[in-house]
C-alpha cells in the first residue's frame, strides 16, 4: 500500500510553459470543449479544474484516485480548506484537503496558486490511496482519549478538548483509521524535556510544561499511531507616549474611555493587560487594559509600554512589509499581558520567559539593576513568538521532527527580520545586522541562538550533525539551528561583484511567501523548493535576476547538507 505522494508544479519548471497556463493550455491540445477562462466562477472552480488536469496524467495511483470520475464534481475528494490573496505575488492561494468517505486523510493536502487572471502558477501535494482499512471504528472517540491518558499518566478533562474526529492516516505503507485527538495537554514519557532542559533556553512556560498535543489513536486496536506538538469596530486611535523597560521614551497608539487613557489600540487592534504578578495558570486575565489618568504614561507602566510598542512594531511589519493582515491573516486582535507569573516555574515574582499561548502573547520579568524588569523589552523575541501565530494560522507546521524544527527555524528568521528593521544601525545593510537571538540570555555572556554561527551555542549548522531523538518534539530547537544557518546564508547572499543578490526587504518577503505556502508536514528540503517557487514567481519578468536569485536559495542549503527536494 503506498503512502502519500508527493507532486509538485511550477509554471516556471514547465518547458512547453512561458508564463502561467490557462485551461486553454493546461493539456497541451487546446481548451476542453465549453471550459474558458471565463467559466471559472471562483478561484476554488479554476483550482479544481487545474488539479483534474494535472492529476489525471500522474502515474502514482495515489493522485490518479484524487480525480476518478465517478462523481459529478471534479477532484470529489479535496474539500476547500481555505483561499487567500498574496499582495506580494498578485496571486491567489487555494488549500485543499484530502477526504476519503467525508473522513479527511491526515497530513494530505493540495495548494493551488493562480494569478490574477486565474492562470495556473504552480501546485504542491500530498495525496494518498486509501485501501485496505475498514471505515466503521471499533472503538469511541472516549475510548480513544482512555488510551492517552492511560499512555501519559494524566487525567485530560474531555469537556477541555476539541471533539475528536476520524482520519485516516498511513503509517510504515499501512493505513489506519484513526480517532484524531487535538490541543491534548499532556505528552508521552519519551517526548518529554529531560530535567533542566529549556527549549528556547528560558524558564519554564505553560506552552512546555503543558504542551498541547495532537494523537491520532487507532479507532480498532487504540494504538497511539502518531502524536506531535501544536504550536507555536474601526475607532480614531490617540497618539500617547511613556517609558520604556529601558527607561527609552516611546511613542504608541491607544484609546480613551471614561476620562481614562488605555493600551487598547482599537484601530490596530492590538491591546496590553497587566497580570499584577498573578499565576496565569489559576488567575482570569484582566479585562481591561493597562490605563493612565493621562496620555504621557510616564515611568508607571514601563513593562506595558515596552510590550504594547513592540506588539504593534510586530503587526506593523507584517502589515506594512509583507500584506498580511494581522497574525492570522483575518484582523485577530493581539493581547499582551505583562506581569505575569507561572506556579510551575517558581513562586515569583520572576518568571524567566515569554511566550505565544492560547493565541496571546505573556511576559515574565526578571530582576535587573534593583528591580523586575519585563521580557517584553527584547523584540526579537516577541517577533519570535508572534511569527508562531502566523505559521499556526497559516501553513500550521506540525510542532514535531523536521517540520517542527522548521516551525522553530522561521519563527527565528522572522524574529531577526522583523528586529533589525527596526534596530539595526542600517536597515539595508545585513553587515550592520544583530544575528542573535536573545542576547546575553544564554549563559556565559552568549545567546540563545546565533543564526550566524550556531555552533556558538552548542547547536548543529549542517545536515551532519542532525539530531535524532524523542525529546523535545524530535529535537525541534536544536535542529532548526541548520535550517537557521541557511537562512543566515540566504540573507547574505551576493554576486560574483560582492553585490547583495537581492535586497533583504525582498528575501524577508520570499521568506515569508514561502512560509504561507507550506504544507503541514513540511520539511527543510520542502522550504528550499517554495522559496524557489516563489522566487520563480516574483521575478518571472527578470530572467537573469531570477537564475542569480534561485542560484543563491540553492548554495544557501547545499551549504548546510540541505538536499533540493524530489
Amino acid at each position: 500500500m503506498s503512502q502519500l505522494e508527493r507532486f509538485r508544479y511550477h509554471f516556471t519548471d514547465d518547458p512547453q510553459a512561458d508564463a502561467p497556463p490557462g485551461p486553454e493550455s493546461v493539456r497541451g491540445v487546446g481548451a476542453p470543449e465549453g471550459v474558458d477562462e471565463r467559466s471559472f466562477n471562483s478561484a476554488e472552480s479554476a483550482a479544481r479544474f487545474y488539479l483534474a488536469e494535472k492529476l489525471a496524467v500522474e502515474e502514482a495511483p495515489a493522485l490518479r484516485e484524487a480525480v476518478r470520475e465517478d462523481r459529478p464534481e471534479r477532484v470529489p475528494d479535496l474539500v476547500l480548506s481555505t483561499e487567500r490573496r498574496q499582495a506580494g505575488t498578485g496571486t491567489t492561494l487555494v488549500r485543499f484537503e484530502q477526504t476519503r468517505q467525508e473522513i479527511p486523510v491526515f497530513g494530505a493536502e493540495v495548494l493551488v496558486e493562480l494569478d490574477e487572471n486565474q492562470r495556473l502558477v504552480s501546485m504542491d501535494g500530498r495525496l494518498g490511496e486509501v485501501a485496505g482499512v475498514d471505515s466503521v471504528p471499533e472503538l469511541s472517540g472516549a475510548e480513544a482519549l482512555e488510551r492517552v491518558r492511560a499512555a501519559t499518566g494524566t487525567t485530560v478533562d474531555a469537556a477541555a478538548l476539541p471533539p475528536p474526529t476520524l482520519t485516516y492516516v498511513n503509517r510504515n505503507d499501512q493505513w489506519h483509521l484513526a480517532w484524531h485527538l487535538r490541543e491534548v495537554p499532556a505528552q508521552l514519557p519519551e517526548n518529554r524535556r529531560e530535567p533542566g532542559q529549556r527549549g528556547h533556553g528560558l524558564g519554564a512556560s505553560p506552552r512546555e510544561a503543558f504542551p498541547l498535543t495532537g494523537y491520532l489513536v487507532d479507532a480498532h486496536s487504540g494504538e497511539i499511531l502518531k502524536s506531535y506538538g501544536m504550536s507555536p469596530t474601526i475607532t480614531v486611535p490617540i497618539r500617547l507616549e511613556g517609558e520604556d523597560e529601558v527607561s527609552a521614551r516611546q511613542r504608541f497608539h491607544g484609546s480613551r474611555q471614561n476620562g481614562s487613557f488605555l493600551l487598547h489600540d482599537k484601530w490596530r487592534q492590538i491591546a496590553t493587560y497587566d497580570m499584577d504578578f498573578a499565576d496565569i495558570d489559576t488567575a482570569p486575565p484582566p479585562t481591561v487594559a493597562i490605563s493612565s489618568p493621562k496620555a504621557d504614561f510616564g515611568a508607571d507602566h514601563r513593562a506595558g509600554v515596552s510590550a504594547h510598542v513592540n506588539a504593534e512594531r510586530v503587526e506593523k511589519y507584517y502589515r506594512d512589509q509583507l500584506f498580511r493582515n494581522g497574525i492570522d491573516d483575518a484582523d485577530m486582535d493581539l493581547v499582551s499581558l505583562v506581569n505575569c507569573t507561572y506556579r510551575f516555574d517558581g513562586p515569583g515574582p520572576e518568571w524567566f520567559n515569554a511566550v505565544w499561548f492560547n493565541k496571546r502573547m505573556w511576559y515574565g520579568q526578571v530582576s535587573e539593576g534593583g528591580r523586575l524588569v519585563s521580557l517584553a523589552q527584547h523584540l526579537v523575541i516577541i517577533a519570535h513568538e508572534m511569527t508562531h501565530g502566523v505559521i499556526e494560522t497559516s501553513s500550521d507546521l506540525i510542532y514535531q521532527d523536521q517540520s517542527g524544527a522548521l516551525n522553530e527555524s522561521l519563527a527565528d528568521t522572522m524574529g531577526v527580520i522583523i528586529t533589525n528593521y527596526y534596530e539595526a544601525p542600517d536597515a539595508q545593510d545585513v553587515g550592520t545586522w544583530n544575528w542573535e537571538i536573545g542576547s546575553g540570555m544564554g549563559g556565559n555572556g552568549r545567546p540563545l541562538r546565533d543564526l550566524s554561527d550556531p555552533p556558538r551555542t552548542g547547536d548543529p549548522d549542517h545536515m551532519d550533525d542532525f539530531l535524532f531523538t524523542s525529546s523535545d518534539n524530535g529535537g525541534v530547537h536544536t535542529n532548526s539551528n541548520i535550517h537557521n544557518k541557511a537562512m543566515f546564508n540566504l540573507l547574505t547572499s551576493v554576486d560574483a561583484g560582492g553585490r547583495p543578490v537581492l535586497k533583504v526587504e525582498e528575501w524577508a518577503l520570499m521568506i515569508y511567501l514561502a512560509l504561507v505556502r507550506l504544507l503541514s508536514e513540511s520539511d527543510f528540503s520542502d522550504m528550499r523548493r517554495a522559496l524557489r517557487d516563489v522566487t520563480g514567481t516574483y521575478l518571472f519578468g527578470n530572467p537573469a535576476l531570477l537564475t542569480a536569485a534561485q542560484a543563491a536559495i540553492d548554495e544557501a542549503y547545499d551549504k548546510v547538507g540541505i538536499s533540493a527536494s524530489a
